[in-house]
């Protein structure tokens, strides 16, 4: 019994600091002033009331009832990283509330979303009373405004125990600043047979978070064959977003008529803020009609920034290339370059009407597209075996590895047409956040 008591005590402590939303209030007061019983009747309630507080008290049950009428998500702890996770303790965030439900009983619940100048964050439930919501396929999921769709970026999801609900976060493009009314069109596919579903809601202004950061750069840095320009970064309360171009549309058509093309891969960006880095989110390169262009994704910037600096550690590529290597049969090792990389024929073999050219490189060198000339007759590779790595006492890896050919003869010629690698540059820009 003094466990009880004691236990009262400090709820009650609680209950008379607690801070009870607007929205709460409101529905309460309306509840009251609906109610047409007898003061008795009023009485019954209020005695009702009050034990349905003191159950809540008992067992916590309180904050539960209490979710809907904050601004917080419930439930999305897991995939939240440690910066939505702050937002949203902070209430950052648009609750929505507004439900599909499909003719299987599969109910999609649109939560709520955050807005700012990167994204549009969407949290949603996806339930299923059978307990297989592990099946349940959404796709097609698009974001439409008055001028047009906004595409959706990454997501993920996590699943309860019972398999009956899954809760996800799904990124999309940030819409307009004019843009109001937004619709949320999401399809169930089910084996061959598919059912359409839609939400519209209300962009609220007001709980938008704009930016923390928004600067135009016009940084460039000289790599092989061309310059990467650093153009922008905005920086928001939920990500941060560098963008540039690898090569304009000039550059791109040059390059085509001269045969001369290389395909960017890999570019190995890092951001550091007050000397730490940054979590890198992720980021892609495409090509359209303003030429190659690249985004890189990061965390969101700390609020005592002092020093920004972007890190270019790599650039990886496969680049157009017309080499003709004359190959030895003797036993000797043949060594050239190409585009500045260094590349050993160490071995010729011939066996069972088969060609094997045996050969190293650095470790992010790879022959893209190789033939093998064997008396004049072009013959395509077959595949690549024997791979082998080599760690240098400078810290380089060196990768042997052996090609194959159908056929063999005596006059051999490999005819290199393109080369992939990746070359280091540990370029600093410094960022101004004046």
């Amino acid at each position: 019994m003094r466990n009880i008591e004691n236990r009262f005590s400090e709820k009650k402590a609680e209950i008379e600091n607690l801070q009870v939303p607007d929205e709460l209030e409101m529905r309460l007061r309306s509840a009251l002033k609906s109610r047409t019983s007898s003061s008795g009747g009023r009485s019954k309630w209020k005695g009702k009331l009050v034990a349905l507080l003191i159950f809540g008290v008992l067992t916590g049950y309180h904050g539960d009832t209490l979710a809907f009428y904050s601004k917080k998500y419930i439930g999305y702890e897991k995939i939240m990283n440690s910066t939505l996770k702050k937002l949203n303790t902070l209430e950052k965030g648009q609750v929505i509330e507004k439900s599909y439900t499909f003719k299987n009983n599969v109910k999609l619940t649109l939560d709520g979303i955050m807005l700012d100048d990167n994204q549009l964050l969407v949290f949603y439930t996806v339930k299923d009373p059978t307990g297989n919501v592990d099946q349940v396929d959404i796709s097609g999921t698009t974001m439409e405004g008055m001028v047009g769709q906004y595409h959706m970026g990454s997501g993920q999801g996590e699943m309860n125990d019972e398999k009956t609900e899954m809760k996800w976060i799904v990124a999309f493009e940030s819409p307009y600043f004019f843009e109001k009314r937004l619709k949320w069109s999401f399809m169930l596919i089910k084996g061959k047979q598919s059912e359409h579903g839609e939400i519209t809601f209300i962009l609220d202004r007001n709980k938008a978070m704009g930016h923390t950061l928004k600067k135009v750069l016009n940084k460039k840095v000289k790599v092989d064959e061309t310059e990467i320009r650093f153009e922008s970064i905005l920086a928001t309360p939920t990500t941060t977003v560098i963008k540039g171009t690898i090569q304009n549309i000039v550059e791109l058509a040059k390059d085509q008529i001269l045969g001369e093309r290389f395909r960017p891969e890999t570019l190995d960006i890092k951001l550091f803020a007050n000397g730490k880095e940054i979590v890198y989110q992720g980021g892609g390169m495409r090509t359209n009609i303003n030429g190659m262009k690249f985004d890189e994704k990061f965390d969101a910037l700390p609020k005592d920034l002092n020093k920004l600096e972007v890190h270019l550690i790599s650039f990886g590529a496969d680049h157009d290339v017309d080499e003709v290597i004359k190959l030895k049969n003797d036993g000797s090792n043949q060594n050239f370059k190409i585009l500045g990389q260094n590349i050993t024929i160490n071995q010729v073999d011939a066996s069972s009407g088969e060609t094997y050219v045996t050969l190293t490189t650095e470790e992010s060198v790879r022959l893209s597209l190789v033939n093998l000339e064997i008396d004049g007759k072009t013959i395509a590779l077959e595949d690549t075996t024997k791979d082998t790595y080599q760690k240098k006492k400078d810290g380089r890896v060196h990768h042997m590895r052996t090609l194959r050919f159908k056929g063999d003869g005596k006059d051999l010629t490999l005819h290199i047409k393109r080369i992939k690698y990746d070359k280091i540059y540990n370029k600093i820009i410094n960022i101004s956040i004046d």
